[in-house]
Parts: structure tokens; C-alpha cells; sequence
């Protein structure tokens, strides 16, 4: 996903620690979903990250296309499907 958002120049992991964290999964989010407005995606910032904003305004200047939603998007399931698999299997280890 880092990839992605870097070849659209949207430089998010500079400014925070986890690129599937709250705030920045949020931010994801509204990217797939056609926000382009850094200063509207800053505002999806939540706690430490919420002092951050100017940086993140600059670090979410980029130029994201549909191709790259889609990756994004995709690759953003991928990762909820493969959470869920481990959820599966650690209830299942647990009997």
C-alpha cells in the first residue's frame, strides 16, 4: 500500500508510524473512496496525529488516480481478509 500511495506522491508513512492505524486507515478510506482535498483528509486525523496537520497536508499533496484507488482498495481488502483468517485461527487454537 506504501508503494501505491508513493507513486502517487502521497507521502503518509513520513508522517505517521502506522500506515494502517486508525487515522491513517481513515485516510485511505476517503482516498479509494474519490477525496482528493488534503486539508479535508487531515481532518480525518485522530489523537497524537491530530497535531500533525500541516504535515499532514503537505505529506497528502499528491496525485492519485483510479487505477491506484483500485490497487489500494483491493489491497486494503486483502488485509481485512487475512486479519479475519488469524482471528479464525487463534479462536480456533484457543479450544
Amino acid at each position: 500500500m506504501q508503494k501505491v500511495l508513493e507513486g502517487a506522491n502521497i507521502k503518509l508513512a513520513s508522517v505517521t508510524t502506522d500506515i494502517l492505524g486508525k487515522s491513517s486507515r481513515a485516510i485511505i478510506e476517503a482516498i479509494i473512496n474519490g477525496e482528493e482535498d488534503p486539508a479535508i483528509l487531515s481532518e480525518l486525523a485522530q489523537k497524537r496525529l491530530k497535531n500533525k496537520k500541516e504535515e499532514l497536508k503537505k505529506a497528502l499533496n499528491g496525485l492519485i488516480g483510479p487505477h491506484q484507488r483500485l490497487m489500494l482498495k483491493t489491497q486494503l481488502a486483502h488485509i481485512d481478509f487475512l486479519d479475519e483468517q488469524i482471528a479464525l485461527l487463534k479462536r480456533t487454537w484457543r479450544v
